[in-house]
């Protein structure tokens, strides 16, 4: 199987948000992950890197914008 670990890095910390992961869908400024069991969780960020050889996928989150 192939299922992947999803993870989130915020200021420098990497945090692990969803393990065996089948689905990543873009919705948006964020992804819908689902997983082995159909469980689902909407992040948001965007893919750094995705290594296929450890099934990881690594997202960072979205810098805060200054009001324009």
């Amino acid at each position: 199987m192939c299922e992947a670990k999803v993870y989130v890095s915020n200021d420098g910390q990497e945090q692990k948000v969803m393990e065996d992961v089948v689905l990543i869908q873009p919705e948006g400024d964020a992804y819908l992950l689902v997983g082995l069991l159909g469980e689902q969780k909407l992040v948001q960020g965007r893919i750094d890197k995705i290594n296929f050889l450890k099934h990881t996928v690594h997202l960072s989150q979205p810098q805060e914008q200054p009001p324009g």
